[in-house]
């Protein structure tokens, strides 16, 4: 079944999270900030590891540029913000962070590209089981926004297989290596939020992700163009 890993996925966000609320009366403030922190750091290693492999740093530049803008001109941070507003303003934030940290990531992206290509959804298992323990201690510390995040799994990761099942074997290692490029980069911001450095708003950042196959294609196109002229 071409879903299996993202329903797996869901699963584990549903019960780690379920799990952490239980408990969450039980954690100081203290302790919840402390698990904030640690999380916002670990994004940040993870953002790292994503970024290194990067192929032409002037496609991921132009797309988030674009992306950004395109992004503000649709208020997409805003409009999403009131949507989750009715879960509270603390129950909101949290699911709008959760669903960026485990929708955005490389093992979100490379996972969902492997089980939609090739059937293999091995890569989405494991980190289902890192979700299951990520979404117990953010629960703990953030509250039951994270539980309503499980939703945002299905939808959005299901999509991405989905998305890449119908392209098939079209994506070339230098585009998967800038796709994920730029999610690490949009998962930096979000570990500036989550540490309390920067306020970001970091939806109007997400087109970049749907721009940079764009960016890349006409890049492909323009160089051999431009080469011919030089």
């Amino acid at each position: 079944m071409l879903l299996t890993g993202t329903i797996f996925n869901t699963i584990c966000v549903a019960v780690g999270s379920s799990l952490g609320l239980l408990m969450g009366n039980k954690a100081s403030s203290k302790v919840q900030t402390n698990i904030v922190t640690v999380f916002g750091l670990f994004t940040i290693a993870m953002s790292i590891l994503m970024i290194v492999d990067i192929n032409a740093h002037i496609n991921v530049f132009i797309a988030l540029t674009l992306g950004a803008l395109l992004g503000e001109s649709l208020s997409l941070h805003d409009r999403f913000s009131k949507f989750s507003s009715k879960l509270g303003e603390k129950d909101g934030g949290a699911f709008i962070k959760s669903t960026m940290l485990f929708c955005i990531g490389g093992m979100t992206l490379v996972g969902c590209m492997e089980e939609g290509i090739s059937g293999d959804n091995s890569l989405i298992k494991v980190k289902s089981l890192m979700d299951l323990f990520s979404s117990f201690f953010l629960a703990l510390a953030l509250g039951r926004g994270i539980l309503f995040s499980a939703l945002s799994v299905f939808v959005i990761q299901g999509s991405l297989t989905l998305g890449f099942y119908a392209i098939g074997n079209g994506i070339s290692d230098a585009l998967k290596q800038d796709i994920t490029a730029t999610g690490g980069v949009i998962l930096i911001a979000l570990a500036l939020e989550l540490m309390g450095i920067k306020k970001f708003k970091t939806l109007d950042i997400i087109p970049a992700l749907a721009l940079i196959p764009i960016v890349h294609y006409i890049h492909g196109i323009l160089t051999p163009l431009l080469a011919s002229y030089l």
